[in-house]
């Protein structure tokens, strides 16, 4: 069971992150894509960390939960930052920023977190050999 359940984790992640690769030509698709690949993935890291007692997962998910919420925070204005340096405004836009906040650093964590998943799948299946 434990084997199935971590191969089923292992093939939606794998799904949905090329998903986002084949279709990121569009650009909102890949966005509206990353939001079930990210709750997947907070789910998995939740479960295996509590059921594992994996404190690898539970980091995992707490910043991952810190993130999403300092998102929130930023896009809803409860949080306001503001860079004074004209060479730091002139260097980044508006746009760079958001692609950094919303895609790069979300599809890296999610790349990382796959790996790691695909590594747990391996690991179960060389202890059951």
């Amino acid at each position: 069971m434990k084997n199935f359940l971590l191969a089923t984790d292992h093939i939606v992640q794998a799904i949905l992150l090329s998903l986002i690769v084949l279709s990121s030509i569009t650009i909102i698709l890949p966005l509206m894509l990353m939001i079930p690949l990210g709750s997947w993935q907070m789910g998995s890291a939740l479960i295996k960390g509590l059921v594992w007692k994996s404190r690898f997962h539970l980091t995992y998910f707490v910043l991952a939960a810190i993130y999403c919420l300092a998102l929130w925070a930023g896009t809803s204005g409860m949080v306001e930052i503001n860079f004074s340096l004209n060479e730091l405004q002139a260097l980044w836009s508006n746009t760079a920023w958001a692609i950094l906040f919303f895609v790069a650093i979300p599809l890296a964590g999610a790349i990382k977190y796959y790996k790691v998943s695909l590594d747990d799948c391996r690991r179960q299946q060389e202890q059951m050999v």
